[in-house]
């Protein structure tokens, strides 16, 4: 566990990870990272749903440099095993959930910090939320937040992001399929508790079912929706008869 990260297990059945790092806007380090993926190992069975969300002004900023000293002789794929893999299996590990996501974003939403508010099953914004991907001012290729929004969002609004390194506002978030709801800065967190109290009167089974759906057949033919669909649903339907 590091100081920069919190994670709560919760009475209730979800699994509470707040980024409390406040003064640094909440860049991820490598150690909130492996904090976060030793979570998601640990789940308990009845977990319903994990809450991921930041204390301070920002909810994540980017994250820390892994880039090595000036000088240092290195080769591409020394680059790829110490900055590209670790947030790219990060990225997979969220992906990999079976359980619903749930956000909460308020301020800046940079680099790694837009890809994780795209990667939520719902990602709740606050109207003073700013979402980018800046990386293309430092002359870096933002590939990794790519990998993680491409199948997000459309392609030009993927393409404004990294182009044009503008920060659009959480309204303009929610229209380009980035967020799922916005709403004031004094009401992201009941929101966000409101929207936990309804998981939490799903059974796991119903949760992870309509997880499953989302995460591997949305672009399926109609036909094979359609079959995985009716086993999903008769599955869980089962589960209340045993």
């Amino acid at each position: 566990m590091t100081d920069s990260i919190r994670i709560v297990p919760r009475r209730d059945d979800i699994l509470e990870i707040v980024l409390a790092s406040s003064a640094s806007g909440n860049l991820l380090s490598p150690p909130m990272v492996d904090a976060i993926a030793q979570a998601f190992e640990m789940m308990s069975p009845t977990t319903r749903a994990v809450y991921l969300h930041a204390d301070g002004p920002d909810f994540c900023a980017g994250r820390r440099s892994a880039m090595p000293p000036s000088g240092t002789r290195v080769t591409a794929l020394d680059l790829r095993h110490s900055i590209a893999d670790p947030i790219l299996d990060f990225y997979q590990r969220i992906r990999d959930l079976s359980i619903p996501l749930v956000m909460a974003v308020q301020g800046k939403a940079a680099g790694v910090g837009c890809a994780l508010a795209g990667l939520a099953d719902v990602c709740i914004a606050s109207d003073d939320a700013e979402f980018s991907v800046p990386e293309m001012d430092k002359d870096i290729a933002p590939t990794l937040v790519m990998a993680a929004l491409s199948d997000r969002l459309p392609r030009a609004a993927l393409a404004r992001l990294v182009f044009a390194r503008d920060s659009i506002s959480a309204s303009e978030a929610r229209a380009i399929g980035l967020v799922g709801m916005t709403c004031s800065s004094d009401q992201l967190r009941g929101q966000a508790e409101a929207l936990l109290a309804k998981l939490c009167r799903n059974s796991v089974p119903t949760l992870r079912g309509v997880k499953s759906f989302l995460k591997h057949h949305p672009e399926a033919s109609f036909a094979a929706r359609r079959e995985t669909a009716a086993l999903i649903n008769c599955v869980v339907m089962a589960e209340k008869y045993r």
